[in-house]
């Protein structure tokens, strides 16, 4: 239930990008968790490198909210970017996977699949 993509780039060089890259798609950035900086400082260890971002399309969001507020437990769309073995990768959840379980509105679920899919084809560019 998540998509993953192995990148070519390092995490810094990824993560450099995701704000510019979602805003040319119409996303904003609402939160970054910078995980493997902010835990370490507060005592936990964490090996490799560990992120995600919020990131939120505020016309869909509206209309989400404003016609199936039950969906909100999809906001907002998340961009994990984290090191494994050495390699980085960036993840998030399949919203295709997702849209299946629950009953919406036709025009909606294909907004909010267009919007995923181009969210794909970024990461898929890193």
């Amino acid at each position: 239930m998540v998509f993953t993509h192995k990148t070519s780039l390092d995490c810094t060089s990824v993560e450099s990008r995701i704000e510019e890259d979602a805003e040319a798609l119409g996303l904003l950035l609402k939160k970054h968790f910078p995980f493997s900086k902010n835990l370490p400082s507060n005592g936990f260890e964490i090996r490799e490198h560990a992120s995600v971002f919020e990131l939120c399309r505020p016309s869909l969001a509206a209309q989400l909210l404003n016609t199936q507020p039950e969906l909100n437990v999809l906001m907002p769309c998340r961009i994990s970017v984290y090191e494994k073995e050495g390699l980085c990768y960036v993840s998030t959840p399949d919203l295709k996977k997702q849209l299946e379980f629950f009953d919406c509105d036709a025009t909606l679920k294909a907004d909010i699949l267009a919007m995923y899919e181009e969210m794909v084809a970024m990461m898929q560019r890193w």
